[in-house]
Formats: C-alpha cells, structure tokens, sequence
C-alpha cells in the first residue's frame, strides 16, 4: 500500500485543484490531451525500444487477459441486454484504465522492466474492446470499421508499435533524442494522476446498485480470472502474471465515457461506474499484489 500511496496521492491533488480556483478551467483538458497524445506515447516508445517483448511470452500474456475479458464481456451483456445497454454495462466491466493508472502503478511498484509484458495488452487494449461494444451496440450501430481504425491510430499504439519494430531492427536512436524522451517520459506519471483525479471529480454518482454489479465484475471478477489463466494454465513468470494482474484491477477507463452514445441509457451507468471503482481500486489493488506474493 505504501508503494501505491503516491499514486492516490496526486489523482487526490487533481481532483482538488479542478475545483480551486488556482488554475484556468481548461488546465485539466490540456494536461489530458498533452499526457495522453505526447507524454505517454514518448515514455511507452522509449521503453518498448530499450526492451522489447520477450518473444516466448507474447502470446500467452495476450491469452492471459484477453480470454478472459472476452467471456466476462459477453456475459455481462448478456446479463445485462434487457436494459438496453447491454454493450455499454459490458464495456464498464471490462475496459481498463491502463494509461492512466496501469502505467503509473506498474513503474513506481514493479518497476520500468515491468512494462515489457504491458505492451502487447495495451497496444490492442482499445482496439479490442471498442471493436467488442460496436459489435455489440444495442442500438443499430453507425460502423465499427471507423472507430477501429481510429484506434489504431491512436499515438499511443502507434508509439508502442514503433518502439517495438525499431527494436526489432536494433536501430539505435542519438543519446540526445532518448535523454528527451527520458525526460518527457518523467513527466507522464504525475501528468496522467492528475487528469485522472480531476477527471473522476466531475463526474456524478448514478445508479449505486447497477453500478457496484459492474464495478465487482471490474475489480473482482476480471482480475481472478486473469490471475487464474496467467499462474495455473499458462503457468507465467510472476512478474508477468503481476503486470496482467494490475491492468487488469485497474478501474474503469475514462475513455469509455466517450465510446457510449452521448444521453443514451448506458452513458450515466458507464460515468458512475468510472467513479466507484476509481475509488475503490485504492484498496482493490493492492489485495491483487498482496494476493500474488503470496503464492
């Protein structure tokens, strides 16, 4: 938990400086769009260049998380396809917030390295994800092809895919371009803690007990199965099997928000369910680490 308390330290600080009127009111937009567009991309490239994706490991770190979250997404809209936002609940319980606490929890408690079995979960996270809920729109969707390929546009899966082809092709990058990215690097943790605090702290509660279903499904439900697959079936290294453990615990991603249609029935669920478990994964996931060390 001590590891874990500056993290919740400066998502606190962001939350209370979006409501002080110390700072114009578009600072947490641009700090978003910055973290989320440059700072992350450039500290995700300059690691994945330095080292790359263990080649014995890949596919299974990708079975690890992505069958599970594919049967806990089909379930939940199952469960929930008489509300008419089946797709929406399903999402809620199933995308994670891996840029904006996966990456920071994963460097300050497990350590830079550790991000070598994160990139080929977070390169394909939104991609996998999004393309599940248009499939799955309870409303005629509009096409899903878009939004895939909007996606795999996204600087940071662009980033992470270069990073990893120059790695591959053991192109060497001048020291002073990797001491500026090391630097812009720096400054993605505490950039992305802050939008996260000050986004959650503009959201508004909705329906508790719907939303505590998928909240339980997100922080319980998602991560024991990918702790199952990743230690008794695939039989992972441990500090593999912690990386796809806390992506997986982490809460509801803000982007989420933005993929449901705009005031329609699964918006309001999938807003309350970012806050909740944004609050509740303060104790959630370190019971997840403490819960791995132990075996």
């Amino acid at each position: 938990m001590t590891q874990l308390l500056p993290v919740f330290l400066l998502a606190g600080l962001g939350a209370l400086l979006v409501r002080l009127p110390w700072l114009r009111a578009s600072w947490h937009a641009g700090v978003t769009e910055l973290t989320a567009r440059f700072l992350v991309p450039c500290l995700l490239f300059s690691s994945a260049w330095r080292t790359g994706i263990p080649p014995s490991l890949s596919w299974k770190v990708l079975c690890a998380f992505y069958l599970p979250l594919g049967l806990l997404f089909l379930a939940a809209r199952w469960i929930a396809r008489r509300g008419g936002d089946g797709a929406a609940t399903a999402l809620a319980a199933t995308y994670s917030n891996t840029v904006f606490v996966g990456v920071p929890v994963l460097v300050l408690v497990l350590g830079d390295d550790s991000l070598r079995f994160a990139y080929p979960v977070i390169a394909f996270h939104s991609l996998f994800c999004f393309t599940l809920y248009h499939l799955n729109e309870d409303a005629a969707p509009s096409g899903w092809l878009k939004p895939v390929l909007n996606t795999l546009g996204n600087p940071i899966v662009a980033a992470l895919l270069l990073g990893l082809a120059l790695n591959l092709a053991r192109i060497q990058l001048p020291a002073p371009l990797l001491r500026a990215l090391d630097m812009l690097g720096g400054a993605a943790l505490p950039c992305a803690l802050l939008s996260l605090g000050a986004s959650v702290a503009s959201l508004k509660p909705g329906r508790w007990r719907a939303t505590f279903a998928i909240v339980l499904a997100k922080l319980v439900l998602l991560p024991l199965g990918v702790m199952a697959l990743s230690v008794f079936v695939f039989e992972l290294p441990m500090a593999a099997a912690m990386v796809l453990v806390v992506l997986a615990s982490c809460p509801v991603g803000i982007n989420a928000a933005f993929v449901v249609k705009p005031g329609g029935p699964g918006a309001q669920r999938v807003n309350s369910a970012i806050l909740l478990s944004s609050l509740l994964c303060a104790a959630s996931m370190p019971a997840w680490l403490w819960a791995l060390r132990q075996l």
